[in-house]
């Protein structure tokens, strides 16, 4: 995958989802890892054939605080237009999830998902999948947790998951 190789100077990188809206017109989305061996998510768009230059996900770098992001699901719908999402690790260690949208084979800025946070009692959340029946009109969906998982006398306890 053209652009990866420049990207993945931990070692180690992963396409997770690949999703085509129509014939030669696709996206891939997954993670690498960067020269000081921390997981960054990563995008790349197929046009007319050929596939692009993969990068880092635009903003995600400035969202991802605690070293750990990965693109999980990719959508594209038929007229070419792509949206990701997945999860990064937050200042305070948190996983939190994000979206990111792709207009004409430009990837704009990746945002946390709105309100996710609020709910992520348990410091567990991501976005697990992306569909995008047409231009503009995409859906996401994750998971978060509502309390934190205790361990009690080697005992865990089970928190309750959304």
């Amino acid at each position: 995958m053209p652009g990866l190789g420049a990207l993945n100077k931990g070692g180690h990188a992963e396409v997770f989802q690949v999703s085509c809206g129509s014939a030669g017109s696709c996206a891939a989305g997954g993670y690498y890892r960067d020269r000081h061996g921390h997981g960054q998510g990563f995008v790349v768009s197929e046009r007319n054939g050929v596939w692009g230059r993969a990068v880092e996900v635009p903003g995600l770098g400035a969202l991802n605080k605690g070293e750990r992001a990965q693109v999980l699901s990719v959508s594209c719908s038929p007229r070419r237009n792509c949206a990701a999402g997945g999860f990064y690790r937050d200042g305070d260690g948190h996983q939190q999830g994000f979206v990111v949208s792709e207009r004409n084979g430009v990837w704009g800025r990746a945002i946390e998902v709105p309100g996710l946070a609020a709910l992520n009692a348990g410091g567990t959340a991501g976005v697990v999948s992306v569909s995008c029946a047409s231009a503009g009109n995409c859906a996401a969906a994750g998971d978060y947790l509502t309390v934190d998982l205790l361990l009690t006398h080697g005992h865990a306890d089970t928190p309750s998951a959304h």
